[in-house]
């Protein structure tokens, strides 16, 4: 498989957690790429049982099709781990590395990889390292969006993305802190959090990004 329909496996895949209809609009924004090109990756992709079309979903990915998007998040989170435990990257530097090394890596390197790591069952953004030949489940799934009930959380994952990994960089905020919903207003959107005895406002598009756990 080309590293061009990992990426288009793996985005379909993102878009499906969190929206209702996936279309080719959607797909063309975050692949940044011209809508006839989706067009004809998704040919492809439906030809080869990737994807089905469905009338609610738009797309969905298929059995075959999961199975290598839960491959390709192993291959993606057991590298970042390496980098950050063994050679020093920050979180916010790895991303980059291990989208082009995921490409390239065989099998049984992967396999070496999770063995020295003692099989790691998070990344360093929190998300699931999938054990070989299971599906990605994701342990945290509550969104601090979904949330909205005032109290005190602990930060569990957050979407593997530059601005925002700067952003909680910039207040200090790191996998495993705790936060406190203050209070949520429904007419901006806003969040009010207290971080570290710091009050801070966010946006829906960070509230979407970040997993908590009620405390």
């Amino acid at each position: 498989m080309t590293p061009n329909k990992e990426d288009y496996l793996k985005c379909i895949y993102e878009i499906s957690t969190h929206t209702q209809k996936i279309t080719n609009k959607e797909i063309a924004q975050l692949m940044q790429v011209s809508p006839p090109a989706v067009t004809e990756m998704i040919k492809k992709m439906l030809a080869e049982n990737l994807l089905v079309k469905d009338k609610k979903r738009g797309y969905k990915l298929t059995q075959l099709g999961l199975e290598l998007v839960s491959e390709l998040y192993r291959k993606h989170r057991l590298i970042e781990v390496f980098l950050v435990n063994h050679l020093g990257y920050t979180t916010d530097e790895i991303h980059e590395e291990a989208e082009v090394l995921e490409h390239t890596v065989s099998e049984r390197f992967v396999e070496r990889l999770d063995q020295m790591l003692d099989f790691p069952e998070t990344c360093p953004h929190g998300g699931t390292v999938p054990a070989k030949g299971q599906l990605l489940v994701e342990q945290y799934q509550l969104t601090l969006e979904a949330a909205k009930e005032a109290g005190n959380y602990i930060l569990r994952r957050v979407h593997d993305d530059f601005e925002l990994l700067k952003y909680l960089e910039k207040q200090e905020l790191k996998i495993g802190d705790q936060i406190r919903l203050i209070h949520y207003d429904p007419y901006t959107q806003v969040y009010l959090l207290e971080v570290k005895d710091q009050e801070i406002q966010v946006g829906p598009l960070i509230a979407q990004q970040i997993y908590v756990e009620k405390c």
